[in-house]
């Protein structure tokens, strides 16, 4: 592991991270560069994503009440009209 500088945020606090190398099976990897492309991310941050919903908040961070809610949000008005043409476009079919 390496911790580097990130930056400074908004608030003018030091920002530092630590990369990390993981191994991953060439099928994980795969999937991950198809998923991360679908979302218009990098496979990185869908990786770091996962790891920081696997260990959770840090310690004090206050816990959001009903935490599910607008966990669906797609930002679009119009998916329950367009459901089928969307999982078509989203499943190849």
């Amino acid at each position: 592991m390496r911790t580097s500088l990130r930056g400074r945020t908004a608030g003018g606090r030091i920002d530092f991270v630590t990369e990390l190398h993981v191994q991953i099976p060439d099928d994980v990897a795969e999937r991950l560069a198809r998923r991360a492309e679908r979302e218009h991310t990098t496979p990185e941050q869908l990786a770091s994503d996962a790891v920081r919903s696997y260990v959770g908040p840090p310690p004090g961070s206050p816990r959001r009440p009903l935490g599910f809610i607008g966990l669906g949000q797609s930002g679009r008005s119009d998916v329950s009209e367009r459901a089928e043409e969307i999982l078509r476009a989203e499943l190849g079919g």
